[in-house]
């Protein structure tokens, strides 16, 4: 099995094998269930985030994994971001994102050792990358995700911003686009954001979308949003290295 990081000249080439790994995978909503397409540019939606170094496990020339490692700015410090670790069926039970995570990282700590990655519920990979011995990974803190239609959305968007700031809704549409499996139709989905994006995407909620934001489980703003009686429609496990005491406020659920 080969590792390699993809150059910028490498990504069309690639490009049509990674979104066939994904589209095999479906995810639950509510009653439903969605796969991710990332459209015309796969790589569009982590180009947003950071200087993106993505990899793949070559099996000749099959993509049998893929992930990325994004190296953020947040606040006044650099974390290394790890997500989208996908293995193809045909190559489960091998390791091979730990495997890949290993030759990725291998060099790339040595520019910042902060570590993060972001596991939707149920996961079996939290646990396993907590036990695996070249990271020190810890679990950080659980997310919340919350969806609400426009309508609740806008009664509570005072409570969010009392707690976070100004806020706006940014469509990911092209970008990232969650495809209901039960129509066949793409998910109107705005993310709620804050903090530096707070200004992209609209000024209010929107009529037939639906909103999402995350919070720590036992964030201030998750136990109002709790003695109201709105409760998350899935839950996130952050897991990190080197970010103890991290304030986890930041995370947005247009970057997961």
């Amino acid at each position: 099995m080969k590792f390699h990081c993809l150059t910028l000249e490498d990504r069309l080439q690639f490009q049509a094998s990674i979104a066939a790994i994904e589209q095999i995978a479906q995810y639950p909503l509510g009653n439903d269930f969605f796969q991710i397409e990332h459209g015309l540019n796969y790589f569009a939606f982590f180009d947003r985030l950071g200087d993106v170094h993505y990899y793949v496990a070559l099996d000749g020339d099959r993509v049998a994994a893929v992930g990325a490692g994004i190296l953020r700015q947040l606040s006044d410090s650099l974390a290394w971001y790890l997500c989208d670790l996908k293995v193809h069926p045909d190559y489960q039970r091998q390791y091979l994102s730990l495997r890949l995570l290993r030759s990725a990282l291998g060099g790339n700590q040595q520019k910042c050792a902060r570590l993060y990655a972001i596991l939707m519920n149920p996961s079996r990979l939290a646990s396993i990358y907590q036990r695996f011995p070249f990271l020190q990974f810890r679990h950080a803190t659980t997310l919340n995700l919350y969806s609400l239609d426009a309508q609740t959305m806008d009664r509570f968007s005072s409570l969010v911003v009392a707690h976070r700031g100004p806020i706006s809704y940014l469509s990911l549409q092209g970008i990232k686009d969650l495809r209901l499996a039960s129509t066949g139709g793409i998910f109107p989905l705005l993310h709620v954001q804050w903090g530096a994006t707070a200004g992209l995407g609209y000024s209010n909620p929107l009529p037939g979308y639906a909103h999402m934001f995350c919070t720590p489980e036992n964030d201030e703003l998750a136990i109002a949003i709790a003695s109201q009686g709105i409760s998350p429609i899935a839950t996130a496990t952050v897991i990190s290295q080197g970010m103890d005491d991290w304030d986890w406020r930041f995370i947005l659920t247009s970057e997961i």
